[in-house]
C-alpha cells in the first residue's frame, strides 16, 4: 500500500487529474447508463452489461447492509479533506466489484472522503505514475490528503484475489478460467475483503 514520494511535477499531475475526474457516483451512474460501442472499436465493452448487473446487486446489498463496523468506523473519524482518486474503465470486472464500496465509504463519511474516478486509457500519463508490477492494472486506488499528497494505493483487487489469480495463472491448463474464478470468488467474499483492506487504506489518513 504504500507509495513511493512523487516529484513536484508528478504531484502537479495528480492535483491536476483530480480536478477533472468525476465523482464516484457519477462514475457508477454512467456505467450503469452505458452501452457497448461496437466490438471492432472497443472489445472490452462486451463485459460492460454483467458489470451493470454487478454494480446493482452490490449497491443494493450495501444499502442493507451498511459497511464493515471498522471500515465504518474510520470513514466516520477521518478528517474532512481526505480523498480517494480511482482509476478505472467501465469494462473492468474488478472495478464493478470494486467501486461500489468505495461510493458507500463516501456517503458513510458524510463528506469527509471524496472519492473521484479517472479513465485509465484518458489518463495513461497518471496510470504510469502508480503501476501494479510494472503494469497498468485498474481499478487503482490513490490516497490524497488535502494537499494531495499521496499517503497510500491500494489495488487492483484484495490481496486473497490476487493470490488466487496468480495461482490459476500460473497453471497453463487452467489459466484460462481465472477471470470465472475470481469472480467466483467476489460472489462469495461479498466485498468483504475489500472493505478490510480500504480500512487500512483510509487509516493511513488519519491524524494523530
Amino acid at each position: 500500500m504504500a507509495s513511493n514520494p512523487l516529484t513536484p511535477a508528478e504531484q502537479a499531475l495528480v492535483s491536476q487529474a483530480w480536478e477533472r475526474a468525476d465523482s464516484i457516483t457519477a462514475h457508477l451512474d454512467g456505467l450503469m447508463a452505458a452501452t457497448p460501442r461496437d466490438e471492432e472499436e472497443a472489445p472490452y465493452d462486451k463485459y460492460i452489461p454483467i458489470n451493470q448487473k454487478r454494480v446493482k446487486r452490490i449497491r443494493k446489498a450495501l444499502a442493507k447492509k451498511g459497511l464493515r463496523e471498522e471500515l465504518a468506523a474510520v470513514a466516520t473519524s477521518l478528517p474532512r479533506g481526505a480523498r480517494m482518486l480511482v482509476l478505472n474503465e467501465f469494462w473492468c470486472g474488478d472495478g464493478a466489484q470494486i467501486l461500489p464500496v468505495h461510493e458507500a465509504v463516501a456517503l458513510a463519511s458524510g463528506g469527509a472522503v471524496d472519492v473521484r474516478v479517472l479513465m485509465r486509457d484518458d489518463n495513461l500519463e497518471v496510470m504510469d505514475l502508480f503501476l501494479t508490477s510494472g503494469g497498468r492494472s485498474i481499478p487503482k486506488t490513490v490516497l490524497l490528503d488535502e494537499n494531495g499528497e499521496v499517503l497510500g494505493t491500494w489495488g487492483p483487487r484484495p490481496e486473497e484475489a490476487m493470490d488466487l489469480v496468480k495461482q490459476i495463472k500460473s497453471d497453463p491448463a487452467i489459466a484460462h478460467t481465472y477471470s470465472q474464478e475470481v469472480h467466483r470468488w467476489y460472489t462469495q467474499d461479498a466485498t468483504q475483503a475489500t472493505q478490510a483492506e480500504l480500512a487500512v487504506l483510509l487509516g493511513h489518513a488519519q491524524r494523530p
